[in-house]
Order: C-alpha cells, then sequence, then structure tokens
C-alpha cells in the first residue's frame, strides 16, 4: 500500500506546471537531419518507438535529441520517466508522462558571411562567418574549427579557428568588384561530430 501511494503521489506531483520545450519551443516538434534541443524540467525523456535517440547533457533538465534516419513517419511517442526511492531500498523507474511529437524536415545547413549566403554579395563591413539556417528557427548551432579560402581563384589560405583574421579581411577588401571568394569550413554539431560545408561569394 505504501508503495503505491508514492507512486501515485510522485505521479501527481511531476505533471503540475511540468514544462517542455522543444528547440526553446513549445510546439511539440522534432526536426529531422539536424540534432534538436529538449528541454523537461522534471524526469527523463525516454524513447521506445524507433523515432529518437535521445542524449543526455550535463545541464539538467537539458537534452538532445535526434531523429533517426531510418525514420519516414511524420509522428513520434515520447515517454517521461523518474526515478524513487521503493521501500526495499532500490531505485524504481515510473513513468509521469507520455505523449505524441510531429516530425518535420529541418532546414539545411548553409554558408553565411555577414548577413549574405552562399552565392550572394557580402557587405565587406561584415564578415563574420557562420553555417546557418535561412529560416529564423531554429537556431544553428554549429562552432566552425577551420576555413579555407580562396581569394578570387589566385590566393589560397587556411586557417585553424572559427573567424577569419583581420590579414584575410584586408586583402577581401582589397579586391575588385565581382572578385570570387570560394570558402570551406570544417564544424561541429551540438554532438561534436565533424563536417564540412562549402560556399562561394562575389564581392
Amino acid at each position: 500500500m505504501f508503495k503505491a501511494v508514492v507512486v501515485f503521489s510522485l505521479f501527481c506531483f511531476s505533471l503540475q506546471g511540468q514544462q517542455y520545450l522543444f528547440n526553446n519551443k513549445q510546439d511539440s516538434v522534432f526536426l529531422s537531419g539536424i540534432v534538436n534541443e529538449f528541454y523537461v524540467n522534471e524526469g527523463t525523456p525516454l524513447c521506445f518507438d524507433g523515432t529518437l535517440r535521445v542524449h543526455p547533457t550535463d545541464r539538467k533538465g537539458n537534452y538532445l535529441i535526434e531523429v533517426l534516419d531510418t525514420v519516414t513517419r511524420n509522428k513520434g511517442q515520447l515517454n517521461i520517466a523518474a526515478y524513487t526511492e521503493s521501500p526495499e531500498g532500490g531505485r524504481e523507474k515510473i513513468f509521469i508522462d507520455k505523449f505524441s511529437f510531429v516530425i518535420k524536415k529541418g532546414p539545411l545547413p548553409a554558408l553565411c558571411l555577414g548577413k549574405a549566403v552562399s552565392g550572394e554579395s557580402p557587405n565587406t563591413a561584415n564578415l563574420a562567418l557562420s553555417v546557418c539556417f535561412s529560416e529564423q528557427w531554429p537556431k544553428a548551432n554549429y562552432q566552425i574549427t577551420e576555413i579555407s579560402i580562396a581569394l578570387d581563384k589566385k590566393e589560397a589560405i587556411t586557417i585553424k579557428g572559427n573567424q577569419l583574421n583581420q590579414t584575410v579581411i584586408r586583402k577581401i577588401k582589397s579586391l575588385f568588384t565581382g572578385a570570387e571568394l570560394r570558402i570551406s569550413v570544417v564544424y561541429k554539431d551540438l554532438l561534436l561530430r565533424a563536417k564540412r560545408i562549402n560556399g562561394v561569394f562575389y564581392l
């Protein structure tokens, strides 16, 4: 009887004021092709239907979520579990919530130079380099680790880092109108997996 009371009490307490954030929105949507950020203020997300891979982080309540490449359906189900001490002295897992979520195709990453996307003309006053999405949401959480740049097919430069240095910026600003910049970067996603993306810009 005591055990049943403990489980019931935890269930009621856990659902009261429960909060979920899907890439910082409350819309129950996970995107395929990117690493999603998921927040739950209480409990641990578990997925048993073969749609998701859940990665814990070192921040309480924050998880990284991947939609598996093999998934073709547009819905899935997530369980929220909690752990309690049983009267016998062990830990017991109980489920405090279960809900459906929608799966949508995520945006493709692009290379941006300032506010210009690959194929466009950048403003040389803003040559900040980033891996971005054309959409405003979700946030593109990528970290650039290496840059290779070809200045109008004449000079190739490689930089270990996440931004163009002042020497390269000066060389870009000295190029003639219509000059071509070919840029290739190595970047890491939230799971620290390295990828490469290329872009071309015209001054």
